[in-house]
């Protein structure tokens, strides 16, 4: 179980729709805190990171009978469209045939990832103004033999793409409802339903499966612990209360050119790969350069409402 309840508030808005509200609208709206729920408002409750309705959890008494805390929850009319704060485990997609498929990647529902860029590209950065958008250096990978099919152990060979976390994150919004394969997985998932947030994290995932996975993380701080770009920067992120601390460790020259600085406190990362014991917590070490990437400002809410 995780250390705090996914949904910290619910935006309150009578009137307003998922089909057609005004999402600005909804944003600057008033935000309730699961003590300042009133019965009325039931019906009129909004999820931060997906928009959806949501239910106080129970309607009435302050507390359960067992003790358990009152939690916000999404309605399930609502589950088709994805959502960070959903407490679900992940669904794989399959596709009955090789068009099916090829069909979705045409209409960009679901994306092939062959692998993450593993080297800078030479591409020209635009000086100035703050690091929330970044050059398109996803390129066309190689026809791919995906284990997606229907029926067991049916593979398609489709078209995947060699990518960055950057391009992931570029249109979040949009692509948290799309589905990815990504390397050495199983199955297609939705993008949010494969990401995990850091502070969710504790010792035992060190324990069985090394399989490399999608995290996310708000930054607490950062520092170069030399003097060079080739010394660490150390990039500590909010982390579970039973974990002492989370870093993300990597060469400061390449965190510059990431956009990961002094100044990002506050800013949310998302990384690809596997997370260590390090010193006297965890850690995130030798993540090649497209396997990480700032998240842009605008979707901090729909990751980590504040």
């Amino acid at each position: 179980m995780p250390a705090k309840r996914k949904i910290p508030y619910a935006h309150h808005l009578p009137g307003w729709g998922f089909d057609g509200g005004n999402r600005e609208a909804l944003k600057a709206s008033r935000r309730v805190a699961l003590d300042e729920y009133e019965e009325e408002m039931m019906g009129s409750l909004f999820c931060p990171g997906c928009y959806t309705n949501v239910e106080r959890t129970p309607k009435e008494k302050d507390i359960f009978a067992n003790q358990r805390e009152p939690f916000y929850r999404h309605l399930k009319r609502w589950q088709h469209i994805a959502c960070v704060l959903r407490a679900k485990k992940p669904v794989g997609k399959r596709y009955d045939t090789w068009e099916e498929a090829k069909r979705a990647i045409e209409h960009e529902h679901l994306a092939i990832v062959k692998e993450f860029l593993q080297e800078k590209p030479e591409v020209r950065l635009i000086p100035g103004g703050e690091y929330d958008e970044t050059p398109v250096e996803d390129i066309g990978g190689p026809l791919s033999q995906t284990p997606i099919g229907r029926h067991q152990g049916e593979s398609f060979e489709l078209p995947s793409t060699i990518t960055t976390i950057a391009g992931i994150c570029r249109n979040f919004e949009k692509n948290k409802d799309k589905y990815f394969f990504l390397p050495m997985a199983t199955h297609a998932v939705k993008l949010a339903e494969l990401l995990t947030d850091v502070a969710d994290v504790e010792y035992d995932v060190l324990k069985g499966d090394r399989t490399p996975r999608l995290y996310y993380g708000k930054i607490i701080s950062s520092r170069n612990a030399g003097s060079y770009d080739y010394s660490t920067r150390m990039t500590k992120l909010a982390c579970n209360p039973a974990v002492k601390d989370f870093y993300v460790k990597l060469p400061n020259g390449f965190c510059r050119d990431k956009g990961i600085t002094d100044d990002s406190k506050g800013r949310i990362v998302m990384f690809f790969g596997t997370i260590v014991e390090s010193g006297i917590g965890l850690a995130a070490t030798d993540l090649a350069w497209g396997e990480i990437a700032l998240v842009p400002a605008k979707y901090n809410e729909l990751l980590i409402p504040e």
